[in-house]
């Protein structure tokens, strides 16, 4: 089953980047917003706002104990080392084509609250309101719990931050109708989509 979302940038958005050479932060390949990035923050966001479905791990090595007999939901979700089933979920993104930009910042000593000496940089930004497209291809339709799972993930994520501090709002095109011929939704279930039918933020 294929989910279509849409983002809205709401801040400058920057992600990784980084350069070896000095104070330059403008990286030598192409800012984009890599899919691994969204998932990796939607998985964050869903842990800290459902603890309880999260075993708390990311550990590779620590995820085994801290699942004793089963695995947390959050890990069925996202996925986990050694999983015979693998992630419920993908998601694709569709890289910005609009022009990025350029902006300058100078970085503050904490004590003093000053700037630091030889701390003004540059960094690539993609502007405020830019909206970019995601596909979920989603595989665990026998499982509604899981699937509002996923939700919420997405809900999450407009009350956290992506990249370097960014905020985003999130909304999905797809229509629940659609959605609901597919996965048994429950009164959960359309209620995160109706709250997710729109941008929340505007």
């Amino acid at each position: 089953m294929e989910i279509i979302i849409l983002f809205k940038n709401l801040t400058s958005l920057t992600i990784a980047g980084g350069s070896a050479i000095g104070i330059v932060d403008i990286p030598f390949n192409e800012l984009g917003i890599p899919s691994s990035s969204i998932k990796g923050v939607m998985r964050t966001a869903i842990s800290n706002l459902l603890p309880n479905a999260s075993c708390g791990e990311i550990e590779p090595g620590r995820l085994e104990k801290a699942h004793g007999s089963s695995p947390c939901d959050v890990c069925k979700l996202f996925g986990y080392p050694n999983s015979k089933d693998g992630a419920c979920f993908t998601i694709l993104v569709d890289q910005v084509k609009e022009e990025k930009h350029l902006i300058t910042r100078v970085s503050i000593d904490d004590k003093t609250q000053k700037a630091k000496d030889g701390s003004l940089f540059t960094q690539q930004i993609i502007k405020p309101g830019v909206e970019f497209k995601a596909t979920i291809i989603y595989k665990c339709e026998n499982d509604a719990k899981l699937f509002n799972l996923l939700l919420y993930s997405l809900s999450a994520l407009r009350y956290w931050r992506l990249g370097r501090n960014a905020m985003i709002d999130v909304k999905v095109l797809t229509k629940k109708d659609e959605v609901c011929k597919k996965i048994k939704c429950n009164d959960e279930t359309e209620k995160l989509f109706d709250s997710l039918s729109d941008y929340l933020w505007g």
